[in-house]
């Protein structure tokens, strides 16, 4: 469903994914983002060092998981009410969605589908691509929407297809897991496009931030206030979009978290 990639773009990924499995197996991420929300004046939710050793175990397990992502998603045989396509956030890929896609298949919903993006690339092509791919899943599976989650940066790609890349519509819903609407600073210490298009007033967030709410799809955003990569707190709501907002969980807990698969779940059954 997607197109092959050169020799040289799979090098790249391969040194994105060993700098990001460094840091988690280590613990160089999560401990060290969370000591600092915990030592500056952020919103660091209640219970931050539980919430950092969960973050930590969930990070390194998911991480360790990896190299599942080059097989198909729990649930991807499921025959539910549309078509679910999961995005992964920066340096990461769909092997992170297993803990969720698990859920949602007992559930009865799917088929789910992982889609891959270059994380270092712009968000406008990721949201091109990611319309390529809904467009051949529908025709497919002769499905006329499709429901889309995206966990991070995957989540403002997600939006993006939706608000300016005629997605609207075409996806019934959009569920967003602690994804940097508003931008994010750490985004300054990341590599690539998505350095500069996800800080803090960057000319993409000031852009998507300026359209309307989609007339067609549904928008929930899940975020944290114990989520040290994109705090919960600071993300002002999305104009016509519902919002839900944990207290304990991490950035990546997100996607492992049963509060959270429950809530996915009720949206996602709905006809």
């Amino acid at each position: 469903m997607q197109r092959r990639h050169s020799v040289r773009h799979l090098v790249w990924r391969g040194g994105v994914a060993a700098v990001s499995q460094a840091m988690m197996l280590t613990g160089l991420y999560p401990l060290v983002p969370h000591a600092m929300r915990a030592l500056g004046k952020g919103d660091v939710g209640v219970r931050p060092v539980r919430a950092a050793l969960a973050e930590w175990g969930m990070s390194a397990a998911l991480s360790a998981a990896r190299p599942a992502g080059f097989l198909p998603l729990p649930g991807a045989r499921v025959r539910g009410p549309r078509p679910v396509i999961v995005l992964h956030g920066y340096a990461m890929n769909r092997a992170n969605f297993v803990p969720l896609a698990f859920r949602l298949a007992r559930a009865g919903i799917g088929p789910i589908l992982g889609f891959e993006y270059w994380t270092l690339g712009r968000t406008a092509a990721a949201a091109r691509q990611l319309g390529w791919f809904i467009d051949h899943v529908r025709a497919e599976t002769g499905a006329e929407e499709v429901d889309v989650i995206g966990h991070s940066m995957g989540g403002v790609v997600a939006r993006y297809y939706v608000a300016l890349a005629g997605g609207d519509g075409v996806v019934r819903r959009l569920i967003t897991l602690g994804s940097p609407h508003a931008g994010t600073d750490v985004s300054s210490l990341g590599v690539g496009h998505p350095g500069r298009e996800l800080l803090v007033g960057s000319k993409l967030v000031t852009r998507l931030a300026a359209t309307p709410p989609p007339t067609a799809t549904k928008i929930t955003t899940i975020w944290s206030r114990g989520d040290a990569l994109v705090p919960g707190g600071r993300q002002p709501p999305l104009p016509g979009a519902e919002t839900i907002l944990y207290d304990d969980l991490g950035h990546v807990a997100l996607l492992g978290s049963r509060r959270v698969a429950a809530q996915v779940i009720e949206r996602l059954r709905k006809r």
